[in-house]
C-alpha cells in the first residue's frame, strides 16, 4: 500500500519522525511544503492513502482528490478562513515579514508545544503562501472516498466545534489532550487509527 504523508503550516516532514518506522511494509512518501527546508512535492503514481496534518490534509484534498483511494484528516479541514477569523491570519502574515522565526514559535506555542531550539532554514515566501491557501481554500471533500478523522479536543488553532463542523457525517476519532501536534503529541494513538483505516481499506 502507498502512504502519502503532509505536514501542516509552519512545519516539515519531521512531524512523522515518531510513526514513519511503524509503517515500514507499507510504500511510504513524506511531502515537503518548503516552509522549512527544501520543497518535495513528488507524490507516486497510482492510487494511495493520503494522511494530511492540518494545512497538509486541505493540500491532499485539493490535488489528488481521485488518487486517494482514502483519507486521514489529523487536525485537518476542507477550508480555514471560514472558521477562524482572516484577521488572524493576516497579523501572521505581518508577522512573517517581520520576523518568521519569532512568528514561528508563537505558532507552535499555540498548538501546544514548545520549540526551544528554534527553526533552521525557514523560507519565508513559502510561509506567507502556506497561508495565503488558509485564507483562500475551500475545497470538496470526496463523496465516494472512506475517510477517518483524528482530532484532539482541546486543539486550539482547530478548534473541536470547528472539526465537528466540518467532518460531521464522518467517523471522527476523540483524543482529550493532545493540541493541534497529534502527530507529535499522541504518535502511538496515531498509528493505532492509521493502522485500522489501512486494514479496512484494503
Amino acid at each position: 500500500m502507498k502512504l502519502v504523508f503532509v505536514h501542516g503550516w509552519g512545519s516539515d516532514i519531521s512531524v512523522w519522525d515518531s510513526m514513519i518506522d511503524a509503517f515500514q511494509e507499507h510504500e511510504c512518501h513524506r511531502i515537503n511544503l518548503g516552509f522549512i527546508g527544501d520543497e518535495d512535492i513528488s507524490v507516486p503514481e497510482g492510487k494511495f492513502i493520503g494522511i494530511g496534518h492540518s494545512l497538509g490534509g486541505m493540500w491532499l484534498l485539493k490535488r489528488y482528490p481521485e488518487q486517494m483511494i482514502g483519507f486521514i484528516s489529523i487536525a485537518s479541514f476542507n477550508c480555514f478562513y471560514r472558521y477562524i477569523p482572516k484577521s488572524v491570519l493576516s497579523m501572521m502574515q505581518n508577522n512573517i515579514v517581520k520576523d518568521a522565526a519569532a512568528q514561528l514559535q508563537d505558532f507552535w506555542r499555540s498548538a501546544g508545544l514548545d520549540q526551544p531550539k528554534g527553526f533552521k532554514n525557514l523560507k519565508s515566501v513559502k510561509l506567507l503562501e502556506g497561508l495565503a491557501h488558509l485564507a483562500k481554500w475551500k475545497v470538496s471533500i470526496p463523496l465516494d472516498t472512506p475517510i477517518k478523522v483524528l482530532a484532539s479536543r482541546d486543539d486550539k488553532i482547530v478548534p473541536e466545534k470547528m472539526t465537528q463542523s466540518i467532518w460531521a457525517q464522518y467517523d471522527i476519532e476523540w483524543i482529550n489532550d493532545g493540541g493541534h501536534m497529534l502527530p507529535l503529541t499522541q504518535p502511538e494513538w496515531c498509528i493505532q487509527h492509521i493502522k485500522k483505516f489501512i486494514h479496512d481499506t484494503k
